[in-house]
């Protein structure tokens, strides 16, 4: 694991499978860090601020995007870094707290956007620790284990994610979201799959891949229809790929629940921002 010094001298290749992002990238989020905190500063002076920390603001980056990238312990990264595990967590979730302030992913309004053609929207699950409690809540019958789920909503034309709304295993997909209650403008083209069923009832142009009767089988014209609306609907499980890059969103996630949310629009953030245009 490298310091920041060290990581200068690596090839551009080995940077980025390191990090999750390129080293222009890198430098352009750090530049905007810097003058989030500069602007804290002149909102909110202070005459004391304490004495500085063993990291350096280029490490405490680093250390951040290791952890979203590897999913390391803090353990491991605390040694790595040569500062305690507990100094470790303190520096990851001061940083993505910033980064969320840095990285702003569109939301919800955009959907309501009149130059948006068309959208994708899927839902990502992800395994989780066997909660203590409300066991049944994060039970997926689907997955037959405790997962939260991810819905996420892309632009077909850009793989932009617009917003991300996470619910608990045993939520419907299309429960998921009925309860984001979102506003999406009629013109808009919505492509989803059978997860759906009944979603075009709520929203015009809803697009939904037709299920083999119960007995019988769909016609030739359904059956073009449904391999068809999966070619446009590929590019959304690629931008599900592009955000499992980034493990902490892949593997059992072992954080708090309630940071579950926080922690993918993050990782929507970083993903915008590593394959913008």
């Amino acid at each position: 694991m490298y310091r920041f010094n060290e990581m200068k001298n690596i090839r551009e290749e080995e940077f980025k499978r390191s990090v999750g992002i390129s080293s222009t990238q890198f430098e352009s989020l750090l530049s905007s860090i810097k003058q989030y905190i500069e602007e804290s500063r002149q909102k909110n002076p202070m005459k004391r601020r304490g004495i500085s920390g063993a990291l350096t603001l280029e490490d405490k980056l680093l250390l951040t995007l290791y952890y979203l990238r590897h999913y390391a312990t803090f353990s491991m990264l605390g040694q790595g870094f040569g500062i305690s595990e507990s100094y470790a967590n303190k520096v990851y979730h001061s940083i993505s707290s910033m980064l969320l302030k840095v990285l702003h992913v569109p939301g919800p309004k955009t959907l309501m956007d009149e130059k948006l053609e068309c959208i994708l929207i899927d839902v990502s699950e992800q395994p989780i620790e066997r909660p203590s409690q409300g066991q049944k809540e994060y039970y997926s019958g689907k997955k037959k284990r405790h997962t939260i789920k991810a819905q996420l909503v892309v632009c077909a034309l850009t793989l932009q994610i617009l917003c991300v709304v996470c619910a608990k295993g045993k939520v419907h997909d299309f429960n998921v979201l009925k309860e984001s209650n979102f506003a999406i403008a009629s013109q808009i083209q919505k492509r989803v799959d059978s997860g759906y069923q009944g979603m075009q009832k709520l929203y015009q142009n809803t697009h939904i891949p037709y299920k083999k009767p119960k007995g019988g089988e769909l016609t030739p014209e359904q059956k073009q229809y449904n391999r068809q609306l999966a070619k446009e609907r590929i590019y959304i499980e690629h931008v599900n790929r592009r955000c499992k890059i980034f493990r902490i969103v892949k593997e059992t996630y072992r954080g708090k629940h309630k940071n579950f949310g926080k922690t993918w629009n993050l990782i929507a953030g970083i993903v915008n921002l590593r394959y913008a245009a």
